[in-house]
């Protein structure tokens, strides 16, 4: 026996002389059990060497009988099972890395195309060829299987026809059938039952029922272009009563009863001959052998019509694997039949029909640009109608087609900019990634001193929020006019300035941190830095903000509206000089404060500095005096309005025709919250903004101090207006302190958050030493 693997027939060639024997070729083709490993034909295991570790998604194992002039083919694919279980989970993995899906559907059809093309080489280079099953029964869908094979044999016919020229010595006949002759199909099953009575009838009536089946498909018929053919007054179907044995079992205890005493181990065949049972697959092939070997076969000549009877050659090793090697060249290819692969063709055609209605409900009633929030609900919906009609193994490859489409079609110029606001408004322009951003958003707000309002955009940036727009809306009032004490920014010095880069750290100690008691009078000074002239502070100050930089604008603002006599503690804030407080809510809160003089010893004359409030008294050898200053803490919301507080958590409000009764110790020694709701409506109040500190300075020898610290968010930075500390604002007056509309350091910005809060100890007021 000379075993190979086709297409390599080396060892072959090299091992047979040259000879002009001719040689019948016996394929084996179908599918087995996980028990018989590949082992389709009981009686004819000997002629292949059948290992259960195959490497091979699929092969074509040969042996030639050189005594028999025989050649044995055996396919080994993915239809025998052991082969199935040990290969597909690799076949799902690369099917998956080329064609994106692992849907079993998907993947069985390249089985099935690799299987039809292993069939339509051999029924070109075989002339009997045995279809094996495991079970008494026929398996239709091997109709499929004939169908796409003659198809497929029938559209490559002329290629087959040009590869076949090119094999030297081939008779012409051979060239232009494309084979040397149509090859009569048998019928081997496994019942795996032993003694079944009348066999010979049961193998008949699975004859007439395998016959009645090919002529109704047209599968076989009267003509010698058939796939294959049937014989007609010749037995074809066998089916063996051979039970099914563990080999391993049986020669272990073979082996063991050989080891004992006195006994022999008995040899069976296929070590020494027998004669051929009359009811087996041997005595069955003879039959057709002997028959090719004489007449040739002749199945599909009709007895009622003059024909010629069909070709019928006998070729020669040579001969046989030249045309076989050639044929696998040109027939054995990785592409799929679509004959075969109708489960996922209605699958596809279904998807493809419901994928332009999915699409169109996507697109129905859609603006000309939107959000992206519209874009994923309108997807949701349009591939929820996909789901409720698409079948099939391809349903989620079209899913995606139709995820990818809809996306496309968005963002084909209809995406709307979304960029985020400083207070979370997206952009409602169409997607641009130059020029400045517009959400459609307006709030009413105040200028500096508070006499005028109008109307402000969205801001994106904190120079938008924090100081374009009140540099803009002082043109239009007195603010530009009014004294006021500038903050310190940055000066460059010369063309090309940067950016600082900081520290990701915030921890660090800078002089006018809250840490700033720890250092002795010697070691502050040799601390303090010049402000950079290259570096800018990117963000606003905080306490945290390194030595030296400082931001190019400053969000902060305080102006002196003029003298104290314009507030009246009677009348309170005038509705026509600052216009949007609600109804009684428009007062200074007196906050009486005893200031303590460290260097007088005497006190001045009545005359020279009038003092407003208490009569000094004498404590010890210091005197005290007590002053009476009006501070008050505005809030803001988006319409508008505008109110102050008399506490942390209440609103100032005057009862009718008379004067305030709270006091200002409340709001002068505790952390403000930075947000309040709007008292403007009870359902679903606004959100109003602490924006601006009053204060109404006495005329006495005191210096009121401002200090506003604002921590936006829990552990977040402590934002400050100036590195220096407390502003001293002058006398008998009236000072006006804007904050920042929003909060933002080179790390981002802060949005609203219920722990926002300004920190104590904003207001102070000292005495003046001589």
């Amino acid at each position: 026996m000379k075993s190979f693997i086709i297409p390599n027939f080396q060892g072959l060639i090299e091992s047979i002389e040259e000879t002009s024997d001719k040689v019948v070729v016996i394929s084996i083709i179908g599918k087995s059990a996980y028990s018989v490993l590949g082992q389709k034909v009981r009686g004819l295991e000997i002629m292949f060497n059948l290992s259960s570790n195959n490497t091979n998604e699929y092969s074509i194992e040969g042996s030639f009988d050189e005594e028999n002039q025989i050649i044995y083919l055996n396919v080994r694919s993915m239809m025998d099972t052991d082969i199935f279980i040990e290969h597909y989970e690799e076949l799902v993995k690369k099917y998956e890395q080329y064609h994106k899906t692992s849907d079993f559907l998907a993947v069985y059809n390249e089985i099935k195309s690799v299987f039809a093309r292993i069939l339509l080489l051999l029924f070109s280079v075989s002339h009997i060829v045995i279809l094996s099953h495991p079970k008494p029964i026929f398996d239709v869908s091997y109709i499929q299987f004939l169908k796409a094979v003659d198809s497929l044999r029938m559209s490559i016919c002329n290629s087959l026809t040009d590869t076949l020229k090119q094999v030297d010595g081939l008779p012409q006949e051979w060239v232009v059938n494309n084979r040397f002759c149509v090859p009569r199909l048998l019928f081997y099953f496994d019942s795996g039952f032993k003694g079944i009575q009348n066999i010979k009838k049961m193998e008949h009536n699975m004859e007439d029922r395998i016959y009645h089946i090919l002529r109704k498909t047209r599968i076989i018929g009267n003509f010698g272009s058939s796939l294959f053919s049937i014989p007609l007054n010749e037995e074809f179907v066998f089916i063996s009563t051979e039970e099914q044995v563990d080999k391993l079992g049986q020669a272990v205890k073979r082996l063991y009863v050989s080891c004992q005493q006195g006994r022999t181990m008995p040899i069976k065949p296929p070590f020494f001959s027998n004669p051929t049972p009359e009811h087996s697959i041997q005595a069955l092939l003879q039959v057709h052998v002997q028959k090719a070997r004489s007449k040739g076969f002749d199945d599909n000549v009709s007895s009622r019509h003059s024909q010629q009877p069909t070709y019928f050659l006998l070729p020669t090793v040579k001969q046989w694997t030249g045309a076989c090697k050639v044929l696998y060249e040109v027939i054995i290819k990785p592409e799929l039949l679509p004959t075969l692969c109708t489960d996922t063709k209605f699958s596809e055609q279904r998807c493809l029909k419901v994928l332009p209605i999915a699409m169109a409900r996507y697109q129905e009633g859609l603006p000309s640009h939107y959000t992206k929030a519209v874009h994923e609900g309108r997807l949701a919906i349009a591939l929820a109608l996909f789901a409720a009609q698409a079948r099939g193994s391809l349903f989620q490859k079209y899913s995606e087609q139709l995820i990818t489409e809809c996306q496309a079609y968005w963002e084909s110029g209809r995406q709307l900019c979304e960029v985020a606001s400083l207070t979370g408004n997206p952009c409602t322009l169409p997607k641009h990634s130059r020029g400045e951003h517009c959400s459609g958003v307006r709030y009413v707000a105040s200028c500096d001193c508070g006499r005028k309002q109008c109307s402000r955009e969205d801001p994106y940036t904190a120079q938008q929020a924090n100081y374009d727009f009140y540099q803009m809306l002082s043109k239009e009032c007195v603010c530009g006019t009014l004294d006021r004490i500038n903050f310190p920014v940055f000066e460059p010095s010369t063309k090309e300035f940067k950016a600082a880069t900081l520290a990701e750290s915030e921890e660090h100690l800078s002089v006018h941190s809250e840490d700033r008691s720890q250092l002795t009078p010697g070691m502050e000074k040799s601390l303090v830095r010049q402000p950079s002239t290259t570096e800018y502070l990117p963000g606003m100050l905080t306490l945290s903000s390194p030595p030296g930089l400082l931001p190019t604008f400053s969000s902060w603002s305080l102006l002196c509206l003029g003298p104290s006599s314009l507030y009246s503690h009677n009348l309170g804030l005038s509705e026509s000089q600052h216009p949007g407080f609600l109804n009684a809510t428009n007062y200074l809160l007196p906050w009486d404060v005893t200031v303590t003089s460290k260097s007088r010893t005497s006190w001045p004359q009545m005359g020279k500095h009038p003092v407003r409030g208490r009569r000094p008294r004498m404590s010890g050898s210091l005197p005290q005096f007590t002053v009476k200053v009006f501070i008050g803490v505005e809030y803001e919301c988006p319409r508008g309005h505008r109110f102050m507080l008399a506490a942390p958590d209440k609103v100032l409000r005057a009862a009718p025709g008379s004067i305030v009764k709270d006091t200002g110790h409340k709001i002068a020694e505790s952390d403000m919250p930075l947000y309040f709701p709007c008292p403007c409506r009870s359902v679903k109040p606004l959100t109003a903004q602490l924006m601006r500190l009053h204060i109404v300075t006495p005329k006495a020898p005191v210096h009121c101090t401002l200090y506003p610290r604002v921590q936006p968010a829990a552990g977040s930075p402590i934002f400050i207006a100036s590195a220096d500390g407390p502003v001293i604002v002058t006398q008998s007056a009236y000072w006006v302190m804007r904050l920042p509309y929003v909060y933002a350091s080179d790390k981002g910005s802060y949005t609203e958050n219920i722990t926002a809060r300004l920190l104590a100890k904003v207001f102070a007021v000292t005495a003046i030493d001589d």
